[in-house]
């Protein structure tokens, strides 16, 4: 055979290779397990902030770390100063657990139904359990990392000492099953509703209720022993009552117990999974309800929003006082549910005391019950106050309203009355409790030598929180123009004005404390140094911060209501 020959036939030769080295069957596609958490973890991956992210968290954690080596090990035992560091480091991270719902997974559905993308998705080939678990994976790597990211830390008290690697193992389980039942909790009721507001309200409201409200009633309404059987089984679902059984191991607690916890535990995330992806199947067709629905939905709006007489009356009264005040003041079911839930404390403190006067409230109760309830109205406020501004932003109904006679002051105004009205007097509420709780303490103890120490504690909260909450709001307007939507203004707030004095006041405490050990005691702190510098730091963010939005508000209001959104500090930084 000549070379022209061999040439004609070697195209025919290799079609033929490349033919037979293909399957038979055309028609076969390799299986794809949960494509859309493969496509969203692609993309995240490629991001930077999840680097940053494992960074912060370490550099956090070996801070909390150092402080607690700093102030423990100059009178404990090295067993015992491994053991605070390890429940010090635990009880951050079960916060930190209980707080990745509604950090992640509380808008990861609700935004495609306001975005109306979710039906899209079910046009392929998709089912809603890949719906579901996809942008469960995808929406908490960020968090999954930075957990991971704190286990070597978390690790350090096996070298120290005083923590067996049992404890160790079943602390790490047991944060991992409450970030995954947390989780599951923002899934559900982000599949339950389309506003991402109402979602993580429902998420912190079930979170707190299932880890400190089921505690509470158990112990002190319904006398159930910790040590009892029963107790096992009723807080079987309580993520506090599983870190308590994890880090209480070493008194020979029965294992049963703690995996009864994690069976629970487990068993309720996987049922609020179950339940988001049964309402995801049906959520993205818009179906009309039923006639009972319906029905319903009428006589709570008519609740809600007052009969018509009343509603016109409101109508004609507040349209020529400020027409911002009456588009937020028609809604009245936050006011009522406020107002239930302060009657309700109300009635059970007065109730418990008089039950059993000389033992209940104790000082623990003093201090705790006031932090805890004017942080979760504050909370709520920060919620709340910049949804409005945010949503409008995003609709272009700003825009609109600011081409009508309506002055950005006006606007600025009505949006902070309401706010006012709406959560002013539950603040002064709180404070009237607060007070009359403190005054019963005292008043059945007889013994008023601690009083002047609660006066100045109380003193402070009675001019910190309702600052707080008013910079809450204030700041909260302003973020709601800066931010791409209401949850993100929400997250900041929170960062900047809730959590920001907390760590300035640690971070000056754990300088002082170094700068004791350093100089062998010339410096030093009581009580009143420790309180003094709580409420300096929180004036200092406050002063701040409402410096910042009263200017931003006043001179650049109608410029932030026509921009789209403020980029981040990276992309400034690198535009620079």
């Amino acid at each position: 055979m000549n070379q022209h020959s061999k040439l004609r036939h070697w195209p025919a030769v290799s079609f033929g290779a490349l033919t037979r080295s293909q399957p038979r069957d055309q028609n076969f596609a390799p299986v794809r397990l949960l494509p859309i958490a493969e496509r969203e973890l692609r993309v995240a991956t490629r991001h930077s902030r999840t680097w940053w992210r494992r960074v912060v968290t370490l550099l956090v954690a070996l801070v909390l770390a150092a402080f607690v080596f700093a102030t423990v090990g100059r009178w404990a035992s090295l067993s015992q100063v491994g053991g605070s560091i390890f429940s010090t480091l635990g009880g951050f991270g079960l916060v930190f657990a209980l707080l990745s719902g509604p950090l992640a997974t509380t808008d990861c559905l609700s935004r495609e139904r306001r975005e109306g993308t979710l039906g899209l998705l079910f046009l392929t080939d998709l089912k809603s359990y890949d719906v579901v678990f996809g942008k469960i994976v995808a929406s908490s790597l960020d968090m999954m990392l930075i957990l991971a990211a704190a286990l070597p830390l978390l690790a350090m008290p096996l070298l120290v000492g005083g923590v067996t690697l049992t404890q160790f193992v079943s602390l790490v389980l047991t944060l991992a099953n409450i970030m995954f039942l947390s989780l599951s909790v923002g899934a559900c009721t982000s599949s339950l509703v389309a506003s991402g507001r109402a979602s993580l309200g429902m998420t912190l409201g079930f979170l707190i209720f299932i880890t400190l409200v089921v505690p509470f009633v158990g112990e002190e309404v319904l006398k159930i022993s910790s040590q009892s059987r029963t107790a096992a089984f009723a807080y079987m679902t309580c993520p506090l009552w599983a870190m308590a059984a994890c880090l209480e191991r070493s008194l020979n607690s029965p294992v049963w117990r703690q995996w009864l916890n994690a069976g629970g535990i487990h068993g309720l995330a996987w049922l609020c999974l179950l339940v988001a992806c049964l309402r995801t199947r049906h959520a993205w067709r818009d179906l009309p309800g039923s006639k009972f629905v319906i029905k319903w939905r009428g006589r709570v709006d008519r609740w809600n929003k007052g009969s018509d007489d009343l509603r016109l009356a409101w109508r004609r009264f507040m349209l020529d006082r400020n027409p911002i005040q009456w588009l937020e003041g028609r809604e009245r079911i936050q006011e009522t549910v406020f107002g239930v839930l302060i009657l309700t404390c109300a009635g059970f403190w007065a109730y418990r005391h008089h039950r059993d006067p000389t033992a209940w409230p104790d000082e623990s109760a003093c201090f705790l019950w006031p932090l805890l309830s004017h942080y979760v109205l504050c909370l709520w406020i920060a919620i709340q106050a910049p949804r409005r501004t945010a949503d409008d932003k995003h609709s272009g109904a700003l825009e609109l309203l600011l081409c009508t006679p309506l002055a950005p002051a006006e606007i600025v105004r009505g949006n902070m009355a309401i706010l006012g009205r709406r959560f002013g007097r539950m603040m002064f509420a709180l404070l009237a409790l607060d007070a009359y709780i403190v005054q019963a303490h005292y008043s059945q103890q007889g013994n008023w030598s601690g009083f002047r120490d609660f006066l100045k504690v109380g003193a402070y909260m009675a001019i910190v929180f309702p600052l707080q909450g008013y910079t809450m709001a204030r700041v909260g307007l302003y973020r709601g123009l800066l931010k791409g939507n209401s949850l993100r203004a929400t997250f900041m707030i929170t960062w900047t004005v809730g959590l920001l004095p907390w760590v300035l006041v640690f971070g000056f405490l754990w300088t002082c404390e170094l700068a004791r050990v350093w100089y062998k005691g010339s410096v030093s702190f009581n009580e009143n140094f420790i309180f003094g510098t709580w409420g300096a730091a929180h004036f200092l963010v406050f002063a701040l911060l409402l410096a910042r939005a009263n200017g931003q508000l006043r001179r650049n209001f109608r410029h932030l209501a026509a921009a789209p959104f403020q980029p981040s500090w990276r992309k400034r930084w690198r535009k620079t």
